[in-house]
């Protein structure tokens, strides 16, 4: 019941901060910032709780999100810094593309990239922002493309692993 409840205020949480980006709402601590006009994903409203990749055990935040390939592809190799996600205070440089795969970097923000397919309804994403407290990994929803989820672990999560192959097993379930 606890767990039930947990995901229900995470939701609430995240549909609050979505709507509240829409808006144009600083969060954090941080001051209103260039990168507050543009986001690389725009998180949606719809919960994303009862997606089978946000049952995954350690997962602490978890979101669907939509790409503008052609925002994306324009800010390729400009050093201009934006949201990674909107309402989220995780700024990033779109740094280099390669065919379909792009790399990612930031203040806090190191080792990240991502590949865009084009399918029927849209893009496919996989791909992960790494941060200095964790992980935000990006993956196709759907077989034929345009339903996208974001999943955070915090790196804490693999520190406390019990057994030796909990880092094997993790996505098993909670």
């Amino acid at each position: 019941m606890a767990d039930t409840s947990r995901k229900i205020l995470i939701a609430l949480c995240l549909v609050t901060l979505s709507l509240q980006g829409n808006k144009g709402s600083d969060y954090g601590d941080k001051k209103s910032t260039s990168a507050d006009a543009k986001a690389v994903f725009r998180v949606l409203a719809k919960d994303a709780s009862s997606d089978a990749r946000c049952q995954q055990r350690g997962i602490e935040k978890c979101f669907f999100v939509n790409l503008d390939t052609a925002n994306l592809d324009s800010l390729v190799g400009t050093g201009e810094t934006v949201r990674a996600f909107s309402g989220l205070d995780i700024e990033v440089k779109v740094v280099s593309k390669s065919g379909n795969s792009y790399r990612l970097e930031g203040p806090d923000v190191f080792d990240s990239s991502m590949t865009v397919g084009s399918r029927v309804n849209g893009p496919s994403i996989y791909g992960s922002i790494r941060t200095n407290d964790g992980v935000y990994n990006i993956e196709s929803c759907d077989k034929d493309g345009g339903c996208n989820v974001a999943m955070y672990r915090p790196h804490s999560f693999f520190a406390e692993m019990e057994h030796k192959d909990d880092a094997v097993i993790f996505g098993e379930g909670r």
